[in-house]
């Protein structure tokens, strides 16, 4: 977790409340920018269904940038009242500091996610190889703008959102012929498919933040804090702070008679991780027959992922927000004695004719809030590692060469009708037309009833 500093401060010093008084409210601000960019994540897979017959894809992702920022103030009122010449046990007396929470935030994604996608189909068959682009496109989400108000108020929670934007695609029908010539040619192997392949892009992000609320609590012989103070925190819960009083430490070096104050500060920390996932899909439906040297069969492959890939970034949206003045309770010390028929234990007491809590804004400064971005919490930017995601989609599932004979002479072998017949020829009908240039468009959110680009040549 890193941190920032900055402080918060507009709460004037205010005079001891009266006798029986209890201390005016506490306002702690909480104010804090982050934006954060991601790097992009880019990977080829095919061909598919075969190693040397089928659909190749090839992206890139990147998760854009996201801005996460959170506002408005809680306020604290320290609810039980002191009176004076009134006695603090140790582990008995409690002062509860009540809260009311009023946060706002939001993330937003000023830049989209953004990707590329192109598609071929390929065969690779002995000496001859060819390919057909498919699609090539760019693609991009919408902006992203979500409440995190209500999550942060209750202190815990996960606020998510998604984007899935479609974009064009394409349908086809594609064979090829392998055919062995001497005087006359013959058609020994061929293979068909039938496919419509789609793209799509997809963002998910989700912040799931947990909020403490609580105070620092100290002992001191001034009304002032400093950093060699001895502190506890003490979290609260359903809107209360309950500190319990535990007796000042020997290093205070209190002798009978003397003042100390009981001081606490109210303090709220976030810890908020936010996930940022991008991924670029191909949805596909692809039919698959066969005749190789005799041996034939096809297969089927319903509407899926061919392929997808994808990227994510994390990191931890964590300030800790302190007010700028703290609640300080005078009391009057006094150490254990005995007389002649019995002994005493140590004594706190509260001033008598006055000295109720105050809030006290002292001249040495509380400490700043803190987060990851320096000494003023506005606008922090930070340069998020992606991780990429291991490629999905049932396309990478390695199904082989689909015709024997790999780089060299595809040749049939015997026991077959062609045994002998070698692979001088491979045909591909009919041949696929170059995509329109409208299909590398740029797709937003906002294109409302953007379908399908659809081109269909049926099979030879």
């Amino acid at each position: 977790m890193r941190t920032i500093l900055r402080s918060i401060l507009g709460i004037c010093c205010l005079s001891a409340l009266s006798v029986a008084g209890q201390a005016q409210s506490v306002t702690v601000g909480t104010s804090y920018s982050e934006t954060a960019t991601y790097s992009a994540n880019g990977q080829t897979a095919g061909p598919f269904p075969w190693s040397d017959l089928g659909i190749t894809a090839s992206a890139t992702i990147a998760p854009g940038m996201l801005n996460v920022s959170t506002g408005g103030s809680t306020t604290y009122k320290l609810d039980t009242t002191v009176g004076s010449g009134e006695s603090f046990v140790p582990g008995s007396t409690v002062l509860n500091l009540g809260y009311t929470p009023n946060f706002t935030g939001s993330f937003s994604t000023p830049v989209a996610a953004t990707g590329n996608l192109s598609s071929n189909f390929v065969y690779n068959i002995g000496p001859f190889s060819g390919s057909d682009p498919l699609i090539s496109v760019g693609l991009a989400t919408g902006g992203e703008n979500k409440s995190l108000s209500s999550a942060l108020d209750s202190g815990i929670g996960a606020v998510g959102a998604s984007q899935n934007v479609s974009g064009p695609g394409i349908a086809a029908g594609v064979g090829v012929q392998a055919q062995a010539c001497f005087i006359v040619c013959a058609t020994v192997a061929s293979a068909s498919l039938s496919f419509n392949v789609g793209s799509q892009i997809q963002q998910n992000v989700v912040a799931t933040p947990i909020v403490t609320y609580g105070d620092l609590v100290w002992e001191s012989k001034t009304q002032t804090y400093s950093p060699t103070d001895s502190f506890t925190f003490v979290p609260g819960a359903a809107g209360n702070v309950a500190n319990t009083f535990i007796a000042p430490p020997a290093s205070l070096g209190l002798t009978s008679g003397e003042t100390f104050y009981y001081n606490f500060l109210p303090v709220i920390e976030v810890n908020m991780p936010v996930v940022n996932t991008a991924e670029v899909n191909v949805p596909a439906s692809i039919t698959a027959s066969y005749d190789i040297f005799g041996a034939g069969g096809s297969q089927n492959f319903p509407l899926g992922n061919l392929y997808s890939l994808g990227a994510a970034g994390a990191f931890d949206f964590d300030p800790t927000f302190n007010a700028g003045s703290f609640y300080s309770v005078p009391l009057e010390y006094q150490a254990a004695h005995c007389v002649a028929i019995a002994c005493f234990g140590a004594t706190y007491t509260t001033p008598s004719g006055g000295g109720g809590p105050t809030v006290d804004t002292p001249g040495g400064g509380v400490p700043g809030d803190s987060g990851p971005c320096g000494p003023v919490i506005v606008d922090c930017n930070l340069n998020v590692s992606t991780t990429p995601e291991p490629p999905g989609g049932y396309g990478n599932m390695n199904m082989g060469p689909l015709f024997p004979g790999g780089s060299g002479p595809v040749c049939g072998p015997a026991g077959t009708a062609f045994a002998g017949e070698c692979v001088n020829m491979v045909n591909q009908t009919p041949d696929i037309p170059t995509p329109e240039p409208g299909s590398a468009a740029l797709l937003s959110l906002g294109l409302l009833g953007l379908g399908y680009l659809t081109l269909r040549k049926t099979g030879a």
